[in-house]
């Protein structure tokens, strides 16, 4: 008699891979300005660091400068901050492609809650991808 097929395991979300990123507490001030890391090997600048806001469900969000070229036509984004990790003196998008980060919507946290730099919060922490 054949054995069924083992389901596949169910995929992580966004806090349970921020988890396995040993979250180091950070102030939000020593956020902002940082510049943010493309996600792929090579790992370009992406964007800036504008402001860290809490979101409309209530978690943390990120809001980056993002696309252009040397800031012209650039526009914000919100990206999770379980989404993202601390890289030295960057942080790293770490759970989106650049092909999904161009259909995240132009946000610039208006009506969103800011965060104060001096709040502590809990970022990831990772390894250069090369």
């Amino acid at each position: 008699m054949a054995q069924a097929a083992a389901p596949p395991p169910p995929i992580p979300t966004l806090a349970e891979r921020q988890e396995r990123r040993f979250p180091q507490p950070v102030r939000v001030g020593e956020l902002i300005g940082r510049d943010v890391l493309k996600p792929i090997e090579a790992q370009p600048i992406l964007g800036r660091v504008l402001a860290v806001v809490r979101g409309k469900e209530g978690g943390l969000v990120v809001i980056v400068r993002y696309g252009g070229v040397l800031g012209f036509g650039s526009r914000p984004i919100a990206i999770p901050i379980e989404a993202m990790a601390l890289m030295g003196e960057f942080m790293a998008v770490m759970d989106f492609t650049p092909a999904q980060l161009t259909t995240f919507p132009t946000s610039d946290g208006a009506g969103l809650q800011p965060i104060a730099p001096d709040e502590i919060i809990r970022v990831g922490i990772v390894k250069p991808f090369h």
